[in-house]
C-alpha cells in the first residue's frame, strides 16, 4: 500500500496506514541515511524514546563513526543507544526516516539481517522513490522531524522535554533557524508547541551554531579561502580536498553546513560545496537561492533532495569532478530567468 503525496498534503495529518503499521509492530528497526544530519538523527531518536511507552521495542541503527562531532550532542541529549546487529534480528518492521532512496540507508550489516521485512518510509524529500510498503512522503513539510511530531501525537505518545528538544533541533536545522523558504506557518506552530513542551531552545541554538571545535573552525576558514564566484555572479562554489579535511582533524561526517559559506554571497542563485571526505569520493552539496531549484541539477549526477537543498556523490579526482559539475552548473544558471535583486 502507498500513500499518495500529490499537493496539497497536510503534514499534520498522519495516514492511518502508517499508524496501524507501527501499532501492530513488536520490534522496530529505525534507520536513516548515511552521514546523518540533525533531522535524521532526531527523527530516529524521538521514535526510539517514544515507542517503548507503547510496548514496542525500538532499535536505533546508527553505525559507529557516522555522526559528526557537533551532532553527537543530540545523541548525548537523548541518551541514544545504537543497536547491534544482534539487536535487530527479531525486528518485524523497519521505519526508514529522512531517506529519499533505499540505497542511501545506513547500516549495511544491520540491513543484511533485515531481509523481507516491511518498510514504513517517512520523508520530506521531493525525490523520494517511495521504496516502502507504506510511504508517507510530504515534500511540503519543513523536515522529517515535523512529520515525526505529528506521528507521535497520532500514536498518543507524550512529548517529553527531551523528545521536544530533539525534534526542535531537527526543525531548527532544516529551516536554518526558521530562515528558509520551507519555514511554513505550520512549521512555526510546531516549533512553538515543541518550545511549550520543554524544548531547550537556547541550548539547541548554541550547540548547532556556536560550538565549533578549533579544527572545524580551521576547516571553515579553508572553505572561505577556497570559495569562488562565476563571472556572471550567479554561481558560487568551494572545495575541500581530503588532505585539507584531515589536516584539521575533521572527517567526512563533519562536512555539511559549510555550504552556507558560498551560499551567503549576495546575488548568487546556486551554491555548491565539493568535499572529498574519502580519497577519490566527492560529495556535492547544492543550495538554491532566489527561488531557484537545485534538485534537477543534483539529479543530473544521480543525486536528489529538495528544491532548495540537494546533494550527489561522484567517484574520481576532486579537480575532475569539480570541473565536470561546474560545467553543468554554469549552463544551468545561465539559462535561469531571475528577478532583479531589490
Amino acid at each position: 500500500m502507498s500513500v499518495t503525496t500529490a499537493p496539497p498534503v497536510d503534514p499534520a495529518v498522519v495516514p492511518p496506514e502508517i499508524v496501524a503499521a507501527l501499532r501492530s509492530a513488536r520490534e522496530v528497526a529505525l534507520l536513516s541515511h548515511v552521514t546523518p544530519d540533525a533531522d535524521a538523527i532526531v527523527s530516529m531518536g524521538a521514535l526510539w524514546l517514544a515507542l517503548p511507552t507503547l510496548g514496542i521495542r525500538a532499535h536505533l541503527v546508527l553505525p559507529e563513526g557516522s555522526v559528526s562531532r557537533q551532532l553527537s550532542y543530540l545523541v548525548r541529549c537523548g541518551g541514544l543507544r545504537p543497536a547491534t546487529v544482534a539487536d535487530v534480528q527479531q525486528c518485524d518492521l523497519i521505519v526508514a526516516l529522512d531517506t529519499a532512496k533505499e540505497k542511501r540507508l545506513s547500516g549495511e550489516e544491520h540491513l543484511a539481517v533485515l531481509t523481507k521485512i516491511p518498510v514504513v518510509n517517512i520523508d520530506h524529500h521531493a525525490s523520494n522513490t517511495q521504496f516502502g510498503r507504506c510511504n508517507w512522503i510530504v515534500p511540503q513539510a519543513s523536515s522529517t522531524s515535523e512529520l515525526v511530531y505529528a506521528l507521535l501525537r497520532a500514536l498518543g505518545c507524550t512529548i517529553t522535554p527531551t523528545i521536544a528538544t530533539l525534534l526542535y533541533a531537527g526543525l531548527h536545522t532544516d529551516t536554518q533557524g526558521f530562515a528558509l523558504s520551507n519555514t511554513t506557518p505550520h512549521a512555526l506552530r510546531v516549533g512553538h508547541e515543541l518550545a511549550a513542551a520543554g524544548a531547550a531552545v537556547a541550548e539547541v541554538c548554541e550547540r548547532m551554531h556556536r560550538s565549533l571545535s578549533r579544527g572545524e573552525f580551521e576547516l571553515l576558514a579553508r572553505v572561505y579561502a577556497n570559495t569562488q564566484v562565476s563571472a556572471d555572479g550567479r554561481l558560487a562554489w568551494s572545495t575541500l580536498s581530503y588532505d585539507e579535511i584531515t589536516h584539521t582533524g575533521c572527517r567526512a561526517a563533519d562536512i555539511d553546513a559549510q555550504v552556507e559559506v558560498p551560499r551567503s554571497i549576495e546575488g548568487i542563485a546556486v551554491a555548491i560545496l565539493f568535499s572529498e571526505g574519502d580519497p577519490g569520493r566527492v560529495r556535492m552539496n547544492f543550495r538554491g537561492e532566489r527561488g531557484v531549484s537545485v534538485l534537477e541539477l543534483a539529479m543530473q549526477f544521480g543525486g536528489g533532495g529538495h528544491r532548495a537543498s540537494a546533494g550527489a556523490r561522484l567517484t574520481g579526482p576532486l579537480a575532475d569532478v569539480t570541473a565536470r559539475v561546474l560545467a553543468a552548473a554554469q549552463a544551468y544558471v545561465a539559462a535561469l530567468t531571475l528577478e532583479p535583486l531589490k
